[in-house]
């Protein structure tokens, strides 16, 4: 196998998490928090090394890594203002919903983070449409956890 279709098998079985722990909260909601749980951290986990290539990416193509390092903290300054606030207004904020916030956090961040791949980091083609199907696997996972939160709770 060649280095690129390596690239592209492990890059859609990092897709494969997401889609198995959306599967198994719908299918079984019993363990819904732990779920919901180790979804969030994987995703978290997956869109920090996404801003590694893009710093690697910028480097190579004599780029500012600002975008890079802005996004590498972008999620960790969403979710503390997340906790923040439902800290202040917990009355209000009840750990569900803080879930849901969260993930709509990260949602953003994947989000804004193809844009910048996108359009600022002169990317190959090829590379690019298969981010795209990755990137639009990962929302269509995320969209469905917050609205299995919003059901079930």
């Amino acid at each position: 196998m060649i280095l690129q279709d390596q690239s592209k098998l492990l890059s859609y079985l990092g897709l494969f998490p997401f889609v198995l722990m959306t599967a198994v909260l719908w299918i079984n909601p019993t363990w819904a928090e732990k779920i919901l749980e180790i979804f969030i951290i994987y995703s978290t986990l997956i869109f920090v090394f996404l801003t590694g290539t893009w710093w690697g990416f910028a480097q190579e193509n004599n780029k500012t890594l600002l975008p890079s390092i802005f996004f590498f903290f972008l999620p960790f300054l969403i979710i503390l203002t997340i906790m923040l606030f439902s800290n202040q207004f917990r009355e209000f904020f009840s750990v569900p919903y803080e879930m849901a916030a969260i993930l709509l956090g990260l949602l953003i961040s994947y989000e804004s983070g193809h844009i910048y791949e996108k359009n600022f980091l002169n990317l190959d083609k090829d590379y690019l449409e298969m981010r795209f199907y990755l990137t639009f696997g990962v929302r269509i996972c995320h969209l469905l956890m917050i609205a299995f939160i919003f059901t079930y709770t």
